[in-house]
């Protein structure tokens, strides 16, 4: 489940950055100059998303070392 949560987190930052920077190629302009506040709630959920990652890894840690001294 942290490997999911990590890689769930890694693909709306993807879509984060994209949404920042645009993308020239693809002839994809910026959004956050114009919708401010989803930038800054999609920039939110990513940090939380991968706070959540990092706390599911330290519980299966946690557990392993549990498991190891029963």
């Amino acid at each position: 489940m942290g490997g999911v949560t990590i890689a769930a987190g890694s693909a709306a930052a993807a879509i984060v950055y994209v949404a920042h920077t645009g993308n020239p190629n693809t002839n994809w302009l910026p959004i956050c100059q114009q919708y401010g506040d989803y930038c800054q709630s999609a920039s939110g959920a990513v940090i939380g998303s991968l706070i959540a990652g990092a706390v599911l890894f330290f519980i299966v840690i946690l557990s392993a070392f549990a498991l190891k001294r029963s």
